[in-house]
């Protein structure tokens, strides 16, 4: 197998600054300078005459039509199905605003979003350009402690997973990817500096180490962030936990060798549409409120604060369609599952458990996002889903289905062998 990798620089500057940063209702100030710069990154990756496509966009969300488009784009150019080709985003709230129109405030810079189109164009050609590098894909996987959880509560299910991908040509590093489950929000609503967050944060640690910038996955974060582990929401609370998160990732991942087999990728899809009520929406809207005023501490108004700009848009009460296209990659030792959701985290596990292999990864943000996918115990409770549209129950049966879904693809597989 081979490969080859590239990345461009998205950061916006010139025409596209100073701009609005997405992520917080509560934050109405437009951006004031660059904390670090912005990245899509590429992967081309070859194996048995298949090629597979993966992007990294350092932005906190793209929309379907957006990546359809791209990925539509890159097909028909290099002879590639769409299923083999994945475009993800990192979930950075200290972001520019991506939509065109946003409930947030106002949208993107008229522009930004055609040049991130064209500099992900341009990095998938560079990959196509480059000198292909046959490599090994080692594999390690650590579970770290006392940077980030899950948010609504300690004692609640979470995922501390960090795992790494290397692809080695010998001893060098010519790739890699990192992948963990948390939201890229330690830097509040009171940041005004462009910045990658968490995401990036383990991007440059990578890079540093293995002399290449990788991709980054992130999991099943919907109710993953460092809210109760925090001592600051600036850059050197950013620069505390990623340091500590990293010293324990260098300490504690032994990268293996993985088996690695022609790709085998098969497509889940779950759709329904639910009618909102009227009388239903103004309950939410109106609870949100009273949370909003009686809130305790500042994180508590501001998660609020952008679960009540949610909860008024739900009150135009139309109807929402919720539209999952996941993909199931079985690589051998190496499985995959994409989920186009904040999916909550005991999911994700439950997800990883089943796919079964060596090395499991829930990756999530890929492609667009449907929103929150939270548990039925807690629904409502939390800012995740207090004005959401989605029955309670629903996650449970989505996943119900998905497990099924891949323990068949599991079978068949063995069934061919």
């Amino acid at each position: 197998m081979k490969v080859s990798t590239g990345r461009k620089e998205i950061t916006p500057t010139g025409e596209f600054f100073p701009c609005r940063l997405s992520g917080h209702a509560i934050r109405t100030e437009p951006a004031e300078g660059i904390m670090n710069p912005l990245w899509t990154t590429a992967l081309r990756w070859e194996i048995d005459g298949d090629n597979l496509i993966w992007v990294t966009v350092e932005l906190i969300g793209l929309e379907r039509s957006y990546t359809e488009g791209i990925a539509q784009e890159i097909s028909l150019k290099y002879n590639i199905p769409k299923e083999n080709i994945t475009i993800c985003f990192t979930h950075t709230h200290s972001a520019p605003e991506c939509r065109e129109k946003s409930w947030l405030g106002p949208g993107a810079v008229p522009g930004y979003m055609d040049f991130v189109r064209e500099q992900v164009l341009a990095v998938v050609e560079e990959c196509f350009l480059a000198e292909m590098q046959p490599v090994e894909l080692y594999a390690g996987t650590t579970v770290i402690e006392g940077c980030y959880g899950n948010r609504n509560g300690k004692d609640k299910p979470c995922d501390k997973t960090v795992t790494t991908l290397e692809f080695r040509n010998g001893d060098k590093v010519v790739a890699g990817i990192g992948h963990f489950t948390c939201h890229s929000t330690v830097l509040g609503p009171q940041n005004l500096l462009v910045s990658s967050d968490l995401a990036g944060y383990v991007a440059r640690a990578l890079e540093e180490k293995w002399g290449v910038y990788p991709l980054i996955f992130v999991g099943a974060a919907g109710d993953m962030s460092n809210r109760l582990y925090r001592q600051g929401n600036d850059l050197a609370e950013l620069n505390r936990v990623g340091k500590e998160m990293m010293d324990q990732v260098f300490a504690g991942i032994h990268p293996e060798k993985l088996s690695v087999s022609k790709p085998v990728i098969r497509t889940f899809h779950f759709s329904e549409t639910y009618y909102p009520k009227k009388e239903e929406k103004q309950a939410q809207y109106e609870e949100i409120q009273r949370r909003v005023a009686n809130a305790h501490t500042f994180d508590e108004k501001k998660v609020y604060s952008s679960a009540l700009a949610a909860a008024k848009e739900g009150l135009k009460c139309e109807p929402f369609c919720l539209d999952l296209v996941c993909r199931y990659m079985d690589l051998g030792d190496l499985r995959i599952f994409t989920v186009p959701a904040e999916l909550f985290s005991r999911f994700g596990l439950k997800i990883k458990e089943q796919m079964g292999g060596k090395c499991r990864i829930c990756w999530c943000y890929s492609n667009y996002s449907a929103g929150y996918l939270g548990n039925k115990e807690d629904y409502g409770a939390s800012f995740e889903t207090a004005a959401s549209s989605i029955p309670v129950g629903t996650t449970e049966r989505i996943v119900e289905e998905m497990c099924a879904f891949i323990a068949q693809c599991n079978k068949e597989r063995e069934e061919t062998k």
